[in-house]
């Protein structure tokens, strides 16, 4: 009533009194009555504000673009702030004042001149393609910009968040966009197809290769084979060779067996020979001396009678021999003899003895 009002802030408002030209309060997030007649009060937003921007840019080449984005920014000193913006409040607490307008505009402004800088150089695809290459240089042009710092105001950070061209230009450019995908769709058609043929004439050459190692193989295996007939024929060759030698020998040995057997047989004969012949010798000899003894002892005979001589000869019979040659005169005599009884004791006698021989 009065006029008497009361004010309460928030923890992130900073408040400033003035009455009479002078400031007679200040602080963030105060509560207070004042006199509204005769008092301003200004708020300084002290938190951190989130401005975004919209504006329009050309390129290198004289191609519009609209550059949307945002800046992150907070108040240092709101002191200094208020004494250079308007940020009057009315007494239900709306601003009056001009202030946050101007800061965002001035803030706007800052950030597209930065912006221009960089697009000057740049023609219309690099620039729709430089949002994250433009955010770093243009952040760190706003922190170091002096009228920010003259107005306590502190950069926290800077993003674009899309850059687009006109839709005449975006037409074109989706046009163009569309005919590069059709030529990159049939490029890789092509690059499929060759692919495809380029695989295929691989794979004929591996064929062929394994063709010809397999023929490479097939002729090491022949070459093989025959080396081992060849050394099984040397082989056998040799062993015929061997068993033929050996038969050779074997033949050689027999022959001197043979030949040795025979030379025994030779000597042997010979030695029979000259036994034979030593024999002979021998017996002749012999027989010269018994004839020789034989003559001797006949000689010592010749001068005795028949009678004499047939005594002795009887002198050494047995009755037998003596019964036979008494028979056997008896049959010179035959023809002088009427008869002749011989006894069967006498007859049994004789065989007996015969027998007995």
């Amino acid at each position: 009533m009065f006029g008497i009002r009361f004010i309460k802030t928030r923890p992130i408002d900073y408040v400033l009194l003035f009455r009479s030209g002078k400031i007679r309060k200040q602080g963030a997030g105060l509560s207070f009555f004042y006199y509204a007649p005769s008092s301003s009060l200004v708020i300084v937003p002290a938190d951190t504000r989130d401005s975004p921007f919209i504006f329009k840019e050309n390129t290198l080449d004289y191609q519009e673009l609209d550059i949307q984005g945002q800046v992150t920014y907070r108040v240092l000193d709101p002191g200094r702030l208020a004494s250079l913006l308007d940020f009057t409040v009315d007494i239900y607490g709306r601003y009056s004042g001009d202030g946050i307008e101007k800061l965002d505009l001035r803030m706007t402004n800052l950030i597209q001149v930065a912006v221009r800088e960089k697009f000057r150089s740049l023609n219309l695809t690099d620039a729709l393609a430089s949002a994250g290459t433009l955010s770093e240089p243009v952040l760190e042009r706003l922190r170091q910009n002096p009228a920010l710092k003259e107005l306590g105001i502190e950069v926290l950070d800077f993003s674009i968040l899309r850059i687009s061209p006109t839709p005449e230009i975006a037409r074109a450019l989706e046009a163009a966009a569309r005919e590069n995908l059709f030529k990159t769709a049939d490029d890789a058609i092509y690059q499929r197809r060759n692919f495809a043929l380029e695989q295929e004439r691989k794979i004929k050459e591996n064929e062929l290769q394994t063709q010809i190692a397999i023929e490479e193989k097939n002729r090491t295996i022949r070459e093989t084979q025959m080396n081992a007939e060849i050394a099984v024929q040397e082989k056998q060759k040799l062993v015929e060779e061997a068993k033929m030698d050996s038969v050779q020998a074997v033949e050689r040995k027999r022959a001197e067996i043979e030949s040795l057997k025979l030379s025994s047989q030779i000597d042997l004969e010979k030695k029979k020979k000259d036994l034979v012949e030593f024999q002979t010798k021998n017996l002749l000899e012999f027989s010269k001396a018994r004839g020789q003894a034989s003559k001797e002892e006949l000689s010592a005979l010749k001068d005795l009678s028949p009678e004499i001589l047939e005594v002795l000869a009887t002198g050494n019979m047995d009755s037998s021999k003596l019964i036979s040659k008494a028979i056997r005169d008896l049959a010179k005599n035959a023809s002088k003899i009427g008869n002749l009884n011989l006894s069967p004791e006498l007859m049994t006698l004789l065989i007996n003895k015969d027998k007995g021989k």
